[in-house]
């Protein structure tokens, strides 16, 4: 089993709007085709826990304007594209990446435990723990270990673009975000549609 521990720090009264997050893993290594998977998953089963709300709404718009973004970039070296910040996410998102930045444990702090589990090869099984989340912490829990997979491997940051759009395609052509439907077959659908367009891409024939 795999265990990435999100800690939502408490916001700083300076900065209100900022929600600073860091990432701990402990357990077994994902391989790196196995992150995206997870974080696919993650995201259809928090939309489904937001249901038909603006938090919803919110997170959709921040990935998909992103990835509209990122999505002309995947093919450029990963260093670069790091270095000109096109792998942040959200401008009200930081994540912590040197230990010695990490804010001091205060009272405010939320701690989320996202659980792998699975076999190689096959769909992992995703738990997210405490089950019960304000709404902008199922926001921050999606963003925030999205953030730590695009820094931390470029496979990852080069996929998810494509993963979020082919979500957006489900979501408008077959399912809406918040039915179980959509937890349940969106990923996927969102692992299909990516492996068809790389595929396309290697061949030179992506339009």
């Amino acid at each position: 089993m795999a265990t990435f521990t999100l800690t939502l720090h408490a916001p700083d009264p300076e900065q209100p709007e900022l929600q600073t997050v860091s990432v701990d893993e402990s357990g077994d290594e994902l391989p790196e085709y196995g992150q995206v998977w997870v974080w696919d998953i993650l995201y259809a089963q928090q939309l489904f826990a937001l249901g038909d709300t603006q938090p919803a709404q919110d997170l959709k718009e921040i990935l998909e304007l992103w990835a509209v973004n990122m999505s002309s970039k995947v093919f450029q070296p990963h260093q670069h594209i790091l270095n000109k910040g096109y792998l942040d996410l959200s401008e009200n998102l930081k994540l912590v990446t040197d230990e010695t930045e990490r804010p001091a444990p205060a009272d405010g702090d939320r701690r989320i435990e996202v659980q792998v589990a699975g076999q190689v090869g096959q769909m992992p099984e995703v738990a997210v723990s405490p089950e019960s989340l304000e709404a902008n912490d199922r926001v921050h829990l999606v963003l925030g270990l999205a953030q730590h997979f695009n820094y931390a491997n470029d496979k990852f940051g080069r996929e998810l673009p494509i993963h979020v759009l082919a979500l957006r395609k489900y979501h408008a052509d077959i399912q809406l975000p918040h039915t179980r439907e959509a937890m349940d077959d969106g990923p996927m659908y969102a692992i299909q549609k990516a492996m068809e367009y790389f595929q396309a891409a290697n061949q030179g024939t992506v339009q």
